[in-house]
């Protein structure tokens, strides 16, 4: 259940029906300087994570002229269900879910082998031992004492073997049951909202020369069944529109800062353009994008993929399942083709591949057309750029861990001073920041190759970079730390001295737990980039008529920041493979771990109901893409950490250790989530309402997402949600209902009126 909070929007500006600087949506222009302050707040409310309130009536002062979205909102409770995230379709449930279930794993991994390790650890006094002997500076402290370095490695820990190889065969099990917890999340969440992606299939890979008419033609008569065709959102190449319209923007943002050395009597920078012919190039800008828009069925080249959209649910997955191809199909169809018979799953000559149309808002329109051979040739470009980067990173931990060595190098016998053993420590923290901040750029610079990738959707944009990112973040944090550890010691010294000595390997292994343990939830709450978004607000305000932003650029900074799941999930993936990777040598770090996912897990909960902008709604396909890729390398990576930990401390690897990597080997290799959908994974059950009376319903569909299109379709849908406002109800999702005993009435009437307008 949820509890209604009005936003404070709803008792100001937002409630008046009418107002002074009402603008209606034909009329709205996001390059207009100075912006109208109440659109502002307009999109700021329609843009926040909260759901349509049910007691407000559809009418051009509650929608949003910028995105057409209403914005009389009721929040939801901090302690709200992520079932009640379901307006939003599947991705941000799934995520917050994948996080807890990440919390559970390390408190499987706690409560099998952690309290015993932790336990046996504190009662060894192997680094007590070496420094009071003289052999190797061990300081005894808490990362020191909790250490399994420090218990008494003579023998091999028996116990402590067998607890791994149990806590393997629970985490295997519990990975299996949470792929059936995501199948039956996601179905819970799509049955509790109705989308327009339930109704439409994408189809790929059709001539680039074929016509609305002729798909509609094609797709409506299939193996001599009909099929009712509601609406064809064809997907055009626009890739020179989006950079006249990236270019506009930049120019529009130059012509801001101009007009503002103007109001602030300051010179104009040499480097920017005079004033008169930015102004021209703005016009000739956006006179080619008018042409672009008016008449982009002409213009741009149609790009073999288009969404079409049926009466119901069932007929758009009859039609999947009739063009599901397997490999023989496409056998048969290679030999029909020879033998000179027309194969009915072909368009023309193509093969077409059919799928369910992703969410309206998870297209990235200007990939569309961009071939699959140009894509593989540009993620083989990407994974070179991102080692070459890892590269650099290891020369960077390289050089500190060396300053560290040459610190502790005095010779054998020698004590450290206080200040090269506070040295050492102000180097280790360095290191542990520093590997944090990388993270962080490496964040951005992945995330700008899985662009270059050119997907066709945001999920695929998303599982690459997270994929990317998560890994490429482990092996900087993890595997480079224990290189350069490793490789940098004293001739003949030994390798578990390189662990457990001043400044060796536990030192730097537990600051790195401490750091990622902190940063990720703290840079969440104070985000520098909604710091100044914040002080861009108050701006606006201030400055009132003589501001000089865009209406675009004003509704940017009145809107939230928008969760990036890519980053989300990568964060997730390397804690979960850190964590277990070191868990066997360090059992205090999961502890740390668990705590910084419940601090993420709340802060990012609070933030996103009550700061950020809700994204646009995706499906399941991110959560199931993360918990095979991360899942399975954590069971892989749990394995080859305990062989090396024990091969380290123990100079010999217990039997049943070997098992284990068996084991996880076998588990990696296997297409679990392959035998998974074969014999568990369950269809979600189709709605059996039909299109054509759900459609005033969808806050987001595939031609208000379209860039091409959208304008023109926010303000077709924002007249017909208007036009009969009186018979209009808003159901317990913030949905339109609209009274349909007088449905067939009405659009009647808006065809009239549309008639009307072309004629004059």
């Amino acid at each position: 259940m949820t509890t209604v909070i009005p936003l404070e929007q709803e008792t100001n500006q937002l409630k008046a029906s009418s107002q002074p600087n009402e603008v209606a949506i034909e009329d709205y222009d996001e390059f207009r300087r100075p912006p109208i302050l109440e659109i502002c707040h307009k999109h700021q409310s329609a843009t926040q994570f909260a759901i349509a309130d049910t007691k407000v009536d559809l009418n051009k002062n509650n929608l949003c002229p910028c995105c057409g979205q209403p914005v009389i909102l009721t929040q939801l409770p901090l302690t709200a269900s992520i079932l009640d995230f379901s307006f939003n379709g599947p991705g941000v449930s799934l995520y917050f879910d994948f996080l807890m279930f990440s919390s559970i794993l390390i408190s499987t991994f706690i409560i099998i082998c952690g309290i015993y390790d932790l336990i046996a650890s504190s009662l060894g006094d192997t680094c007590e031992i070496l420094n009071n002997s003289g052999i190797l500076e061990c300081t005894n402290n808490f990362y020191s004492k909790y250490a399994k370095a420090n218990q008494d490695n003579k023998d091999v820990d028996i116990a402590g073997s067998v607890l791994n190889f149990l806590t393997t065969l629970v985490l295997i099990v519990l990975l299996f049951l949470y792929r059936k917890r995501i199948n039956i999340l996601a179905n819970k969440i799509d049955e509790k909202s109705i989308l327009a992606s339930d109704y439409s299939i994408i189809v790929e890979n059709i001539p680039r020369d074929a016509k609305e008419e002729e798909i509609r033609q094609f797709f409506s008569k299939i193996n001599n069944r009909e099929y009712k065709i509601q609406k064809i959102c064809m997907g055009f190449q626009i890739q020179e529109y989006l950079r006249i319209l990236k270019q506009k923007q930049d120019q529009e943002k130059t012509f801001t800062k101009i007009l503002e050395c103007e109001r602030l009597n300051k010179p104009i920078p040499p480097q920017l353009p005079n004033k008169v012919d930015l102004t021209q190039t703005l016009d000739q800008l956006a006179n080619q994008l008018d042409l672009y828009e008016q008449n982009f069925q002409t213009s741009l080249q149609f790009s073999g993929v288009a969404i079409i959209s049926y009466n119901t649910e069932d007929e758009a997955n009859a039609v999947c399942k009739f063009f599901r191809a397997t490999r023989l199909h496409l056998i048969l169809s290679q030999v029909m083709r020879v033998i000179g018979k027309r194969d009915i799953r072909r368009f023309r000559d193509n093969v077409i591949v059919v799928s369910k149309a992703p969410e309206p808002g998870d297209i990235l329109w200007g990939n569309l057309g961009v071939t699959l051979l140009e894509q593989y040739k540009r993620k083989l470009i990407t994974n070179l750029a991102t080692i070459f980067l890892l590269g650099i990173c290891f020369g960077i931990l390289f050089g500190l861990s060396y300053g560290q060595f040459s610190m502790t190098d005095t010779g054998k016998g020698e004590d450290l001073s206080q200040a090269e053993i506070v040295a050492i420590t102000v180097l280790g923290v360095v290191a542990s920041v520093l590997i944090s901040i990388i993270n962080n750029i490496l964040a951005i610079i992945i995330r700008k190759f899985a662009e270059l990738e050119a997907p066709a959707t945001k999920t695929e944009y998303d599982i690459s970079a997270a994929k990317k990112l998560g890994f490429a973040q482990f092996l900087n944090t993890a595997i480079i730390t224990l290189i350069v550890n490793l490789v940098i010691i004293k001739e003949g010294e030994k390798s578990y001295f390189a662990v457990i000595k001043q400044g060796g390997l536990n030192q730097d292994v537990m600051l790195i737990f401490i750091t990622n343990g902190i940063m990720p939830w703290l840079t969440n709450l104070f985000d520098p980039f909604y710091l100044y978004k914040l002080f861009m607000r108050y701006q606006v305000k201030v400055q009132g008529q003589s501001c000089n932003v865009t209406q675009q650029e004003a509704n940017e900074y009145f809107a939230g920041p928008i969760i990036d799941l890519s980053k989300k999930y990568a964060q997730l993936g390397k804690t979960l493979l850190f964590t277990f990777f070191y868990a066997y040598l360090l059992p205090l770090g999961p502890l740390l771990s668990l705590g910084s996912l419940l601090m993420i897990y709340w802060v990012e909960k609070i933030l996103l109901l009550r700061r950020d902008s809700k994204p646009a709604p995706t499906g399941s396909e991110m959560a199931e893409e993360m918990i095979d890729f991360f899942g399975e390398f954590t069971l892989l990576l749990y394995a080859i950490g305990c062989l090396v930990w024990e091969s380290i401390l123990n100079e010999t690897i217990f039997p049943l250790t070997w098992v284990q990597f068996a084991i996880a080997i076998l588990n990696f290799l296997i297409p679990i989530d392959t035998i998974f959908d074969i014999f568990w994974k369950t269809e979600d059950i189709s709605t059996q309402e039909f299109y054509e009376t759900q459609c005033y319903k969808f806050w987001d569909d595939y031609d208000r997402r379209n860039p091409i299109t959208a304008e023109k379709a926010i303000e077709t849908f924002f007249k017909s949600t208007t036009a009969g406002q009186q018979q209009q109800q808003v159901d317990g999702r913030g949905n339109v209902a609209i009274m349909m005993q007088d449905y067939k009435k009405q659009d009647k009437k808006k065809k009239y009126k549309n008639k009307q307008k072309n004629e004059d």
